[in-house]
């Protein structure tokens, strides 16, 4: 396999495995924030008739206090424009911190009548049913804008207590992890894609690419003595000397003079030797 392939490969199923951690990790998560979204109908205080619950304002501007609430229904059986529940239920508070004036409405940290917007009027548009599905409806609230401290109330009726602050911090966490949650698990799927598109293409890769080279032996018939004995001799060749003329010196030339010849015609008639 083609060494290339392997690598893609390898970084193929770290990205996958990376995928895999993220969303495990995202799914925690969102299921952190569906047990802070279960706290949200959990109460600071449960069927009870007095009680105290410490504020705790930790940015130091007061926070938003309490909400009561009370088992029943939203009925007016008088017809007198108020809800019953608000007529046969008695709040008082016995203790509590100061409050921020500048948003407590002048409420002093004590008890108020607010079932939605509205104080306790008797309208279809001012109920309050979150909480329906446990059988209790909204009474009102109290300490809003407490700043650190305890408060203390008693009750002719058994009430339910939220603590807001605690209640929006809860929600506010569960949100954050939710979608901190789900951006993982998103992330996780998109890297276990990409993981396997990479892990594909190095198989790919590393089947259809083969780098590795083919040595081909051709038998000509020649013996392999000899042809290790050619490659093993050395060709000696005479040495070739160049010989430079300039160094040569010059040797002095003498003219031979050729003796003059007769005439043709004033040559003697050969004698006849007999």
């Amino acid at each position: 396999m083609h060494p290339v392939g392997k690598v893609f490969m390898g970084i193929g199923v770290f990205v996958i495995l990376g995928g895999v951690l993220l969303m495990v990790i995202g799914g925690e998560n969102i299921e952190d924030a569906g047990e802070k979204f279960n706290e949200l109908e959990e109460y600071e205080l449960e069927q009870v008739t007095s009680g105290t619950i410490t504020i705790d304002d930790k940015d130091g501007v007061g926070d938003l206090g309490l909400t009561f609430y009370v088992q029943g229904e939203y009925t007016d059986f008088d017809n007198n424009g108020v809800w019953d529940h608000c007529d046969s239920t008695e709040i008082t508070i016995t203790e509590k911190p100061s409050t921020n004036s500048d948003w407590d409405e002048s409420k002093d940290g004590d008890f108020y009548f607010e079932v939605d917007s509205q104080n306790c009027d008797a309208n279809e548009d001012n109920k309050d049913e979150e909480r329906s599905d446990q059988g209790l409806i909204k009474i009102g609230r109290a300490c809003l804008a407490c700043y650190s401290g305890d408060i203390s109330f008693t009750s002719n009726a058994e009430v339910w207590v939220v603590y807001d602050d605690d209640l929006v911090g809860k929600a506010l966490e569960g949100i954050g992890e939710a979608i901190g949650g789900g951006l993982q698990g998103a992330a996780g799927f998109m890297g276990i894609c990409c993981g396997v598109v990479v892990f594909g293409f190095g198989l790919i890769l590393g089947l259809l690419v083969n780098n590795e080279q083919k040595v081909i032996v051709q038998n000509t018939g020649m013996p392999m003595n000899n042809v290790m004995m050619q490659a093993n001799q050395t060709t000696m060749t005479q040495p070739v000397y160049q010989k430079n003329y300039a160094d040569v010196p010059v040797q002095p030339q003498t003219t031979m003079q050729q003796p003059q010849s007769d005439n043709f015609w004033d040559q003697e008639e050969p004698k006849n030797p007999f």
